[in-house]
């Protein structure tokens, strides 16, 4: 096992249906991969938004969330279950070269086992840098080179990881909230909304999508906040959840808060609390 913990920003994920993963290299969409009871084939898309014919390399990996924190994943050399995903789903191709501008679609097909208990199961694909394509770029820093008269260089390639579910059953998840606290980051000075959340229910994903309204006096909502990649996986019974605020939005009145399935057309809300400002 590798004792490496990840951050959720690792997976630099926006977690809504159809919106993609804007980074300053390559696009992904959708940011996720479900597989329901009915699905057999998905897909999704890769961009390539350098101005640089990039090579990558996908693969799977293995990740688990660590009950309790922000997100935060340990990586795996195997899957925690006893069901390996990654053996059942077959995805095509597995090395991409892009020119500018380019995309590509990457399929993945499911062999569905006849027999696998009630739950959720899932995998990362991992889309990263091929280091020997002569086109790629790969980003280079010079360490100390004035002070020790030498050339120090060392290599950074990039990677991104996408979570693929198979989901079989019925999802009974459910959700439960805990207080809201207001704080402020001394380092940059915003405000944000930290609340905690347990995952209630069967061995199933909570595909989470934290949103923060402000409710004036009059009843008028508005959005000041939200966390597009607020999912608690199942091996996780609770998160907590940081979401930035604006610091000048008014301080009479309620903060709304709300938990909801990243589809809306699910029209599913896991969990919702209103808090008074006063």
């Amino acid at each position: 096992m590798r004792k490496i913990i990840l951050s959720i920003a690792f997976f630099m994920s926006t977690f809504v249906a159809y919106v993609p993963k804007v980074n300053a290299n390559i696009l992904i969409t959708p940011t996720r991969v479900v597989f329901e009871e009915r699905d057999r084939f998905q897909s999704l898309t890769l961009v390539n938004n350098s101005g640089k014919t990039r090579t990558y390399n996908i693969e799977w990996v293995f990740f688990k969330m660590l009950d309790g924190t922000n997100g935060s994943y340990e990586e795996l050399d195997a899957p925690f279950s006893d069901f390996n995903l990654s053996k059942h789903v077959v995805f095509s191709p597995r090395r991409v070269t892009l020119a500018p501008g380019a995309s590509q679609k990457v399929r993945l097909a499911l062999r569905r086992p006849p027999e696998i208990a009630p739950g959720d199961y899932h995998a990362h694909l991992k889309f990263f840098l091929d280091a020997n394509a002569p086109e790629d770029i790969i980003v280079r820093e010079q360490e100390n080179q004035q002070k020790r008269g030498t050339s120090a260089a060392v290599s950074i390639n990039v990677s991104y990881s996408i979570p693929v579910f198979l989901t079989v059953g019925q999802p009974d998840v459910q959700a439960k909230m805990g207080d809201l606290k207001l704080e402020r980051n001394e380092e940059s000075g915003n405000l944000h909304a930290k609340f905690s959340v347990e995952r209630l229910g069967g061995p199933y994903t909570l595909h989470g999508y934290a949103e923060v309204f402000h409710v004036a006096p009059d009843g008028t909502q508005t959005l000041v906040g939200e966390l597009t990649n607020g999912h608690i996986f199942p091996e996780a019974t609770s998160r907590s959840y940081d979401v930035a605020i604006p610091n000048d939005f008014p301080s009479s009145g309620n903060l709304r808060v709300i938990l909801r399935h990243y589809d809306k057309s699910k029209d599913l809300i896991y969990a919702e609390r209103t808090f008074p400002l006063q």
